[in-house]
């Protein structure tokens, strides 16, 4: 089923299950949150990464340059200021495709976007497992370097293991893009894996930290 929903285009990637912070200061996304307000079901957005120049409409004579694939933000907490800016904390939940930017009239961006399955394919019990190893592996170097890990307890769901662990690497916007438009859980967790092993290999590389190579070569084949 399709859907017309308001379009924030951010420089960051938000996926699925992930907590997103913004402060609304421009008056197009105040007008944003005032019209999504009393939406029923309660106040949701878009959010898509611009891929090049600016969100602004009409911006050197055309529509926004963003990513085909997104997320929407559900809100849970609005803190209202008195200078009229606003404090939003909102958590990633369904993706979608945008389907047909629209442009009439309002300040901000809205699109008609068909929502995304989160299909399991051929899950592999043993990729899950190494992606968990590997997570476990990269914490355990980045305390060692930075004294703190990269989050907290893992989830049990495959689907939101996926995501979780690209959230939690510093991925450059276009891989976590790639990430986010995967079409099946057991695609995801294998590219996943693959991104696991490259920041291993870096931090290797680059700081000189000693890892066994048993972590590299984790369940070989499995990529």
């Amino acid at each position: 089923m399709g859907e017309v929903i308001p379009i924030f285009p951010l420089s960051a990637v938000l996926l699925p299950g992930m907590p997103l912070p913004l402060h609304i200061f421009e008056q197009r996304y105040r007008d944003l949150m005032h019209d999504i307000a009393t939406a029923p079901g309660g106040g949701r957005f878009g959010v898509v990464v611009l891929r090049s120049g600016s969100e602004v409409l009409g911006s050197g004579g055309g529509l926004p340059d963003i990513a085909p694939v997104g997320t929407v933000a559900e809100i849970l907490e609005v803190t209202s200021n008195e200078d009229g800016t606003s404090d939003v904390l909102s958590v990633g939940s369904r993706r979608f495709r945008i389907e047909t930017l629209i442009s009439d009239g309002k300040p901000y961006l809205r699109a008609d976007v068909q929502y995304l399955d989160e299909r399991d394919g051929a899950i592999d019990a043993a990729q899950v497992a190494v992606t968990r190893e590997l997570i476990t592996a990269y914490d355990r170097m980045l305390t060692r370097l930075a004294g703190r890990p990269t989050g907290a307890e893992l989830p049990d769901d495959p689907t939101q293991l996926g995501y979780h662990v690209a959230a939690r690497l510093p991925l450059l916007p276009e891989d976590r893009q790639a990430v986010l438009e995967i079409e099946t859980t057991a695609a995801r967790i294998a590219q996943v894996n693959r991104l696991l092993r490259r920041e291993i290999a870096l931090l290797r590389r680059t700081r000189s930290i000693a890892v066994t190579p048993a972590v590299i070569r984790l369940a070989p084949g499995l990529n």
